[in-house]
């Protein structure tokens, strides 16, 4: 019995990592292969063009006038990533190389765009050119809107900024290409500090 439950537990586990991508916290950003926000790791043989997605989840605004956003490519020598398109026309000011990010956005939106569950905000062509892993680690612009400088903003209708967070544990990969096993872990609602004062 004993071991039947724990099975059953670490069955969950895996299971809740391994499909709860989206985070119950409003406004995250994540990068997925895929339109519904789910898919987090892919493989790709050398010279694949993979399609992937900027995406707000789970926004707390109806509409948005734009992002800041900050992406890393670890493990990537020649790997590129490039914006086939925005939801509508769009100028990104970001500068690739600025403050310690491989790649920048900084994006205003002509116009607000309307939120769902899961907003695309920038549809990517990711250039796979390397053997090995590669993770894309998110996090905010370089320079920054954020007072503190550690995460990534939306821009609302009126033109103020919200804070938005990864929808990773900040630091670790988003999203990884050729994992041998996907290592994305969805950030939780409650810190490390939050559920460690629990057993105090």
């Amino acid at each position: 019995m004993k071991k039947t439950l724990m099975l059953l537990v670490a069955g969950m586990l895996v299971a809740s990592s391994a499909f709860a991508v989206i985070g119950t916290d409003a406004n995250n950003i994540g990068l997925f292969f895929d339109t519904n926000a789910d898919v987090v790791c892919t493989s790709a043989p050398f010279l694949t063009h993979i399609p992937a997605y900027i995406m707000l989840t789970n926004p707390s605004i109806p509409a948005t006038r734009g992002f800041e956003l900050g992406m890393d490519l670890i493990g990537a020598t020649n790997t590129s990533v490039t914006v086939t398109s925005f939801p509508v026309s769009s100028i990104n000011v970001g500068v690739d190389g600025t403050g310690g990010n491989d790649i920048n956005y900084i994006v205003g939106f002509s116009v607000p765009v309307g939120t769902t569950p899961a907003t695309i905000l920038c549809t990517l062509d990711i250039f796979y050119l390397d053997f090995v892993q590669v993770d894309i680690v998110l996090g905010p612009s370089g320079p920054s809107s954020d007072p503190n400088g550690t995460n990534p903003m939306i821009v609302k209708e009126d033109f103020t900024l919200v804070t938005a967070d990864v929808v990773n544990m900040p630091g670790m990969p988003a999203a990884q290409i050729g994992a041998p096993e996907c290592t994305v872990v969805a950030a939780e609602d409650a810190s490390f500090g939050a559920v460690k004062a629990l057993f105090r």
